[in-house]
């Protein structure tokens, strides 16, 4: 009887009959949307669709192209709304996500912080005066979450980030910045997902630097600018600190600045600047070295070239608010209703996506829909 239980369900599933190696052979064929709908077939399929060893062989396109924007935006009574704006993506249709992050307990009480190739990093305080919170760490995309413990130090000022590369790992951290009195960084706890613990270590950037807001994460390490002086960096295991110099053109602190990377797989560093001390004019270059850390200046471009003449006025400024992860393009808003604007480097290409209206504030969080499930313990 056992054995013709067995012949029935061959029958039934054909597949069942296929050897393990010509299993992997045709699933590494399938868009990986269908890879991860596949692991539903048996139990089989599960074990040998998530076993490590088939990683490198199996698709690992789970990153769509970038999908657009969340930000926040102050309401009449001064409540932070969550909102989204879509970004074109070469015809295809909007890829809809819900900016309330409807699936988080007590989710109007989240605040963004940072995303990172598909994952959203946000705080949420206990109450308006109270200095407890938790950090969660969510995917839009399949709606699951994790709530980290506590770091041995909180508090609201300190800065904090989010480090995520799936095509290196399945685990991500995050970073907490430690901060003196005067804003300067003076250590880091890095929180794990793989241990499920922070680990604290001292500031080794040797002087004592004040971050800028944007931030870029690659070749695992975490990159900021900071003020007046360097890009500086730490890596995930908070053992490495880099202090790469600035291009020779002065900054100041009423520079905007932004680090990003147009290729993870290149770990091709780019840094672009806005100089208000020069009309206005966005400089963008790129470290084609890591050991010689020399920058190299790729474009210099007008507000009137960029922008157009109906758009340049006297007083008002654009600020670049993000890196686009997968192409050379740089993103800022403008003006007094905040308009948010693409700019594409090879081609020289300006879109205009959308108004974000003069109550929006940052962070503009870039998000690129990640249908992955093995991260992290879930809820």
């Amino acid at each position: 009887m056992a054995d013709d239980s067995k012949d029935i369900s061959r029958l039934l599933n054909p597949a069942d009959k296929l050897t393990e190696d010509l299993l992997i052979e045709i699933l590494s064929r399938v868009p990986y949307k269908s890879l991860c709908r596949f692991k539903c077939v048996s139990k089989r399929w599960r074990g040998i669709i998530s076993h490590p060893d088939h990683r490198k062989a199996l698709p690992q396109h789970h990153l769509h192209d970038l999908a657009g924007f969340l930000y926040s935006s102050r309401s009449p009574d001064y409540l932070l709304i969550r909102n989204f704006t879509h970004v074109s993506t070469g015809g295809r249709p909007p890829i809809a996500i819900d900016p309330s992050l409807a699936f988080l307990p007590d989710c109007d009480r989240f605040h963004l912080l940072d995303s990172c190739n598909g994952l959203l990093l946000c705080s949420r305080f206990e109450t308006a005066d109270s200095q407890a919170f938790d950090y969660v760490v969510c995917n839009p995309a399949t709606e699951k979450w994790v709530a980290l413990p506590l770091p041995g130090f909180f508090s609201k000022i300190q800065t904090a980030r989010l480090g995520f590369d799936p095509a290196v790992s399945s685990h991500f951290h995050v970073f907490q910045f430690l901060k003196d009195g005067d804003g300067h960084v003076k250590g880091v706890e890095i929180y794990s997902s793989k241990t499920g613990v922070w680990s604290h270590k001292d500031s080794g950037w040797g002087f004592p630097a004040r971050l800028t807001s944007l931030s870029a994460f690659g070749n695992g390490f975490l990159y900021f600018v900071a003020i007046w002086s360097a890009v500086v960096a730490v890596d995930v295991e908070g053992t490495a600190w880099r202090v790469i110099p600035m291009p020779c053109n002065p900054f100041g602190p009423e520079i905007d600045l932004a680090v990003g990377f147009t290729d993870p797989s290149q770990g091709r560093l780019y840094l672009a600047n806005i100089d208000h001390h020069d009309g206005h004019r966005l400089l963008i270059s790129v470290l084609e070295d890591y050991g010689s850390e020399v920058w190299v200046l790729k474009h210099s471009i007008s507000p009137f070239d960029l922008l157009g003449e109906k758009y340049v006025h006297r007083g008002i400024r654009f600020h670049i608010v993000a890196h686009h992860p997968r192409r050379n393009m740089i993103f800022f808003v403008y003006g007094h209703d905040k308009e948010l604007v693409s700019y594409e480097m090879d081609s020289g290409k300006v879109q205009f996506i959308g108004v974000l209206g003069n109550g929006s504030v940052g962070p503009y969080l870039p998000y690129v829909p990640l249908y992955l499930e093995e991260l992290a313990d879930w809820n």
